[in-house]
């Protein structure tokens, strides 16, 4: 995870960030913000968990060329 310490934190801050405008109030375009703050909070961390799998993956491949 020390790789990408900025896309973990970038994800944590849109994710709460989200989570904090459609909580506290309760106009629409706050909330709908707030709902599209959040789902690109969660797409970033799902990718991030993605992305260290497939470098993990490489990782192996590099030190096992014969599988």
């Amino acid at each position: 995870m020390s790789r990408h310490p900025w896309l973990l934190g970038i994800g944590l801050v849109t994710l709460i960030a989200g989570i904090a405008m459609t909580a506290t109030d309760n106009v629409v375009v706050v909330v709908t913000i707030g709902l599209v703050v959040l789902g690109v909070g969660g797409v970033l961390l799902v990718s991030l968990a993605f992305l260290l799998v497939g470098e993990s993956e490489d990782r192996h491949r590099e030190h096992h060329p014969g599988g």
